[in-house]
């Protein structure tokens, strides 16, 4: 797998906004897994942000042994944040909005 050499040389490796997608399919499965895999035995670090609580990653993945493999390299040494509240961009629209309302639609996002 051409793509793990890639990634398995950088300090760090962020994986951001992880379960977008209802479900990933098999393949990329497979490519997680080994990316986790060989990062975790080189003692490299991953950062993954995601909407979905640990727990809930399982039903992201295809296979559920796969699955379980993953997140047990993923969490045998790592530090999980949790944050609840609203979305800061929410918010930030939200002002905008209100602070310009006689401004159009496309100005309001520009």
């Amino acid at each position: 797998m051409q793509a793990v050499g890639c990634v398995e040389s950088s300090d760090l490796l962020v994986l951001d906004d992880q379960s977008l997608a209802r479900r990933i399919a098999d393949i990329s499965d497979e490519l997680l897994y080994a990316i986790v895999h060989q990062r975790y035995n080189l003692r490299r670090a991953i950062v993954i942000t995601s909407n979905l609580l640990v727990q809930d990653l399982s039903k992201y993945l295809a296979d559920v042994t796969m699955a379980t493999t993953i997140l047990d390299r993923l969490i045998h040494r790592c530090s999980t944040l949790g944050f609840e509240g609203k979305s800061y961009r929410l918010k930030q629209s939200a002002s905008r909005i209100a602070i310009a309302p006689e401004q159009s639609e496309f100005e309001r996002l520009c």
